[in-house]
């Protein structure tokens, strides 16, 4: 499945980002990514009008009172990206000092660890990526499960990045994929997964933002499975290059129930987690494509762009 993509998203893209940005000081990142965020912001009119409509349902704004959140969501992006010059080779000090709280979750975190493995659950919000360094820092191996897209350079290329010695990535499109990811479970390492998009099937329905929304519930099934506690935790964008990672309490699943409905329950409890922190920081969710076409006005359909 391609989620998205558009004609930018390439390897010379990428190519002149890291060409550029390390080579300038800081403090001239931000206006960059202004004008860049702008600039993409009329190069890019299908994702403008998704994301557009996406932040009408979740803001009740419509129209030009939307505009500037919706130009946040570009501006952000160049933050993620620009990310990737620093986030990929930071040690582990490197990666403490981007932060604006230095807690991070770290202590729940830990207390799920001395029983065995851990799933956490996250979504495409402000800095995935550096999310999962930050996981490194607990001593376990993290192992990312996520789609590889197959023949997107742009893509092999990020991801090829965001590997080491305790950092790799668990290709979802691997039919083997969920029997390695119960495997390390039960073997005490930590599953890092997005859990705002569906890969495959109808996903499973949840009320999100006051429509029902499809969520993928795999990974909820795979703790079950292995026994192990959920952790919804965001990423929080505080400033150029700064961050605080936001946790919730462990969402822990009881095999004595029936498995279908303890899915569901702790879905939703997951999805209320996120909706709470989208409410809050809307331009934070770096999605654009339509969440909603079925419900928006007839004329989205030109703007889907997954497939």
């Amino acid at each position: 499945m391609r989620w998205y993509s558009h004609r930018y998203h390439n390897r010379l893209s990428l190519r002149i980002v890291f060409a550029t940005i390390p080579r300038l000081p800081r403090v001239v990142h931000p206006p960059i990514a202004v004008v860049t965020a702008a600039l993409f912001f009329l190069l890019l009119p299908r994702e403008r009008r998704a994301v557009l409509r996406n932040l009408e349902v979740m803001t009740g704004r419509a129209g030009l009172r939307a505009y500037g959140a919706a130009y946040g969501v570009f501006y952000n992006f160049c933050d993620f990206i620009v990310s990737y010059c620093y986030v990929p080779q930071a040690d582990p000090g490197a990666l403490l000092a981007m932060l604006s709280d230095p807690s991070r979750g770290a202590a729940t975190i830990d207390a799920c660890l001395k029983t065995g493995g851990l799933i956490v659950w996250t979504a495409h919000a402000a800095n995935w990526e550096f999310a999962s360094r930050l996981l490194e820092l607990h001593g376990r191996r993290v192992n990312v499960a996520r789609v590889v897209e197959q023949g997107n350079d742009a893509e092999m290329q990020l991801r090829n990045l965001m590997t080491n010695d305790r950092l790799r990535v668990v290709d979802l499109s691997d039919p083997a994929a969920v029997l390695e990811l119960l495997h390390l479970l039960r073997a005490g390492e930590m599953v890092a997964m997005q859990g705002d998009r569906v890969y495959r099937g109808a996903g499973m329905p949840v009320r999100f933002f006051g429509r029902p929304t499809p969520f993928p519930p795999g990974p909820f099934y795979l703790a079950l499975a292995a026994g192990v506690p959920v952790v919804p935790g965001v990423v929080v964008r505080t400033g150029w290059l700064r961050y605080r990672m936001v946790v919730g309490p462990p969402i822990r699943l009881d095999p004595s129930q029936p498995p279908d409905d303890e899915v569901a329950t702790a879905l939703s409890t997951a999805v209320s987690f996120l909706e709470g922190h989208l409410r809050a920081r809307p331009s934070q969710w770096l999605n654009f494509f339509e969440i909603w076409p079925d419900t928006a006005r007839p004329d989205t359909a030109a703007s889907r762009r997954v497939s």
